[in-house]
């Protein structure tokens, strides 16, 4: 969780403002080395957040040190510990947010992130990503902790009584992104015509997006795809997605299959 009022800071981030290479950064694991400094980041969570307003305290600390020939005294700026609704939360710590009477599983919840029929909205942050044709690509998004109550509170679940009712249609749709609409539907397209060897490469390729782009996109194609061979199989076995998707890793296609599954409960 990033705090509100902190500036996050990556790896990447924390390497320039010490003026060292990314690869160095993270040999010497330097951020161990100062007393008071927090993570930020979940555990298990692929990258490492910090308080750029403590990294650039402990850096000037250092510089202070080193001209008299002494130790560091680190000082570093208090993180927030209370929650904020500006606290800005990954995927993950987005689900737990909620209310527990509200939460679904994991697996569901990151469906919701592309989903067609249920879906989160869009980030309010993105930490470490590259704009790559007028889209953010990589990186990591991140949500304000009030964006996703507002959204739980507006939408039907269980234990909300307010939002739509069951059959009424919304009075105020969300205008849909043209451009990822006609994406995703190519990138079903392909997958229908080239079936189990279509690669990301290729897509990107036919898309005109950046690879980790199209990476995402062909995971949705197959996750919908499998999701279709479930509502003809609800019986379908892992060797079933890996014949039908081209996937060779028994893991990837035990995945696909679990998130499909739980996306084809939640539309129940």
């Amino acid at each position: 969780m990033i705090p509100n009022g902190v500036t996050p800071a990556d790896d990447q981030i924390a390497a320039d403002i010490f003026d060292v290479s990314i690869g160095y950064w993270q040999d010497t694991k330097h951020w161990e080395k100062i007393r008071g400094l927090k993570l930020l980041n979940r555990k298990g969570s692929r990258r490492r957040l910090y308080s750029k307003e403590q990294l650039l305290a402990a850096r000037a600390e250092e510089e202070r040190a080193k001209t008299v020939n002494e130790q560091p005294r680190y000082d570093l700026p208090p993180v927030p510990a209370e929650e904020h609704p500006g606290d800005l939360l990954d995927l993950e710590e987005s689900l737990y947010a909620l209310p527990e009477d509200k939460r679904v599983t994991l697996s569901t919840w990151k469906g919701y992130r592309y989903g067609t029929k249920t879906r989160l909205p869009n980030p309010d942050f993105n930490l470490g990503g590259k704009k790559v044709g007028g889209e953010v690509i990589g990186g990591e998004d991140f949500w304000r902790r009030q964006t996703i109550l507002d959204w739980a509170a507006d939408r039907r679940g269980r234990g909300n009584p307010k939002g739509r009712p069951a059959g009424r249609k919304e009075s105020h749709s969300r205008p849909p992104n043209a451009q990822a609409e006609e994406r995703k539907q190519r990138a079903r397209q392909m997958l229908k015509m080239h079936s189990t060897t279509l690669t990301a490469k290729m897509l990107a390729e036919d898309l005109g997006v950046h690879v980790v782009h199209a990476e995402r996109l062909l995971r949705m194609a197959r996750l919908w795809k499998v999701v279709g061979l479930l509502e003809a199989n609800p019986d379908l076995t892992v060797e079933d997605v890996q014949r039908e998707t081209g996937l060779h890793v028994t893991a990837h296609a035990r995945k696909l299959l679990d998130d499909a599954r739980e996306v084809d409960a939640s539309s129940q």
